[in-house]
């Protein structure tokens, strides 16, 4: 099977009159832990709910290391360790550890690995995935057509019918909001939308 790409136009300068546009990878599909663990039971003599815990209990170690400050390698993948952030001062007098926090992780994948993947072949989507291409009139159209059979949606759902960009889908998500055509819980790990009676096809009486 061939990995996926779709051409998105390039970010150019405020004042600039070109266009262009580069290959990004098409996510295909998001592997689940449960498939992963059925894969493995497929492929050896090991039950599917123990490579589950196994999976889980690796899971919990592999936080446990890295918030410890240790770097993990493991074989064939590549060395993981957290990176650390401060605001900039202008004497060592003023860090803090309070203001030192941990803003992602540095992944350095072994070079057997990297040289497997760049033998990866690739295959033009047959339906763009353009982030740019669907006007917000268009983006409304599918949200109307989402909500006859949904009573909100997901970031997630709307890269998915739309073809966007996880941030460019937050950011169409939250104009609506702002616009009040969509209403918001307002914690941030919310991660559901719901219709405003009198947009997208919902009558004012539901």
């Amino acid at each position: 099977m061939k990995a996926l790409y779709d051409f998105f136009r390039t970010p150019q300068p405020k004042d600039s009159n070109k266009v262009r546009y580069h290959a990004r990878l098409v996510v295909r599909d998001t592997i689940t832990l449960e498939e992963i663990a059925e894969n493995i039971e497929s492929r050896s003599s090991l039950r599917q709910s123990d490579v589950t815990g196994t999976f889980i209990e690796f899971a919990n170690i592999f936080k446990q290391e890295l918030s410890n400050g240790n770097s993990i390698h493991i074989d064939g993948i590549g060395s993981f360790r957290i990176k650390a952030e401060s605001p900039e001062v202008r004497s060592l007098k003023e860090i803090r550890s309070e203001n030192i926090h941990c803003s992602g992780i540095i992944f350095t994948p072994e070079k057997d690995l990297l040289r497997e993947l760049k033998a990866t072949s690739f295959e033009k989507v047959s339906e763009t995935h353009r982030s740019q291409e669907l006007s917000d009139i268009e983006i409304d159209g599918k949200l109307a057509e989402f909500f006859k059979d949904n009573s909100c949606i997901t970031t997630q759902q709307l890269c998915s019918i739309c073809g966007l960009r996880k941030a460019t889908a937050l950011r169409r998500l939250q104009r609506r909001v702002d616009d009040g055509k969509l209403s918001h819980p307002g914690y941030l790990r919310s991660p559901f939308y719901f219709p405003v009676p009198g947009w997208f096809g919902i009558s004012r009486n539901s």
